[in-house]
């Protein structure tokens, strides 16, 4: 039976909010921080109160469903078939802690491996970015469009890494030093699925980073296609939503074909 997208997607809205505000009220708390690696990599307990928040919105109207949140580290080394909820309940956990104002909810719905219900909400600036499999996407209800360069040198792109391992540090090196090459500019802000609601806006041109789970790109991976850009990864294939893959997101056109070619640019030192 192919499930009501309509109806999955005003849960999944609701279910946004609800994580926003929990987020909203942990502002002023002080927070139980968790370290996932040695030293870059972290939890909190507003992700974890957010998560349950999220979820309970979720079960109350789909019992029968299943939900992976992120706190829980749930496997995706192999794609889900059916229909999944995936729940990032704070989106930017690091500048959460430290007070940056960029994070949000993140809830998304795959079917099959494929995107199809997409809400990511901004809770301090009231933004509910949302997304429908061929309805197109939205912010507070204003259609979205990505940005219309052509190139990637008239993009700004975002380049993104969360470990303390010297080999991934190393990696995001050359790509940091690849997207500098060849576009308008690079940044690193975190909350992946909040830059990609970005890049699908027209706000940012590209985001490039390596192994992403499905709960913190799948929501993001539907805005942007539903805005008219492109998901796939570094061979510029679209991928299974369900599992972990390396991810250029941009614009679409000649940006991305751009972005994907740089990914795999090598440097001589010296």
């Amino acid at each position: 039976m192919t499930p009501d997208l309509a109806e999955l997607a005003g849960v999944a809205e609701r279910a946004a909010r609800a994580g926003g505000a929990v987020l909203l009220e942990y502002q002023d708390k002080i927070l139980e921080v968790t370290l996932k690696d040695t030293r870059v990599d972290v939890s909190s307990s507003a992700d974890l109160a957010a998560q349950e928040a999220v979820i309970a919105a979720i079960t109350a109207e789909r019992p029968d469903d299943v939900v992976l949140g992120e706190e829980d580290a749930p496997d995706t080394s192999t794609p889900a078939a059916g229909l999944r909820w995936w729940v990032d309940p704070l989106d930017g956990t690091r500048a959460f802690i430290d007070g940056f104002p960029w994070f949000a909810t993140a809830v998304s719905v795959t079917l099959d491996g494929d995107p199809v219900v997409a809400a990511v909400y901004d809770p301090l600036r009231d933004e509910l970015y949302a997304a429908v499999r061929g309805g197109g996407a939205t912010c507070n209800g204003r259609p979205l469009q990505v940005s219309p360069a052509t190139r990637a040198a008239e993009v700004v792109v975002v380049v993104q890494a969360q470990s303390s391992d010297p080999v991934v540090i190393a990696e995001f090196a050359r790509l940091m030093r690849a997207m500098l090459t060849v576009s308008g500019g690079v940044r690193f802000p975190g909350a992946p699925a909040l830059v990609m609601a970005h890049i699908a806006a027209g706000h940012l041109g590209g985001y490039v980073e390596r192994d992403m789970p499905p709960w913190d790109v799948a929501g993001g991976r539907l805005l942007v296609e539903e805005a008219g850009g492109r998901v796939t990864d570094f061979d510029g294939q679209r991928r299974d939503a369900s599992t972990r893959y390396d991810v250029v997101a941009s614009s679409g056109g000649g940006v991305h074909d751009e972005i994907v070619a740089a990914t795999g640019m090598r440097f001589e030192e010296g």
